[in-house]
């Protein structure tokens, strides 16, 4: 079953890559951030205000549009929400990394209960899932290089579960 739903992700995500790229092909590569090609991105006050872990990569596929990876963890070592998801951005003002963005996302999901009276963890997952985020992005600093996000979304998860998107504030680099 895990396998299925691993397929089907890479499957989506290099048709995604694929489209991606050849829709955008003939754009100009004018604009600020057209010499950053990636950003890389944790949330340092999940790990303050709550056990609450992510951490992601997104690189320009286009001037418009990026595709990202992403994973996070909410919760202590007795149970909690883990995930791993893709997501395409498009920015509308035309520089990637910069402004205004949205787009969809698929991911895979795991969730955990505590341990019952008898000592078991249920774990409850895979499960694939879609959605939806939009946000805002800013590369600030001299050279432009530090990356400043906020967002927000929801992803609806096949096994019925709707699941928020939240970026209170992710820091990154970008290169």
């Amino acid at each position: 079953m895990v396998g299925r739903y691993l397929r089907l992700v890479v499957v989506l995500a290099a048709l995604l890559g694929v489209l991606t790229v050849t829709g955008f092909a003939q754009e100009s590569r004018g604009g600020e951030s057209a010499t950053f090609n990636q950003v890389i991105s944790a949330n340092p006050f999940g790990l303050i205000l709550m056990p609450w872990y992510n951490g992601e990569y997104e690189r320009k596929v286009a001037e418009r549009a990026t595709i990202g990876l992403s994973g996070s963890r909410l919760g202590d070592g007795s149970g909690g929400f883990y995930s791993l998801n893709m997501a395409f951005r498009y920015y509308p003002n035309g520089n990637a990394f910069r402004g205004f963005y949205l787009g969809p996302r698929v991911g895979v999901f795991w969730m955990s209960q505590e341990e019952d009276d008898i000592g078991t963890d249920e774990d409850r997952g895979p499960h694939l899932g879609f959605g939806f985020e939009l946000g805002h992005a800013w590369l600030v600093g001299s050279e432009r290089h530090l990356s400043i996000s906020i967002g927000g979304g929801a992803t609806r998860v096949l096994n019925g579960a709707a699941i928020p998107v939240l970026r209170l504030v992710n820091v990154g680099w970008a290169f």
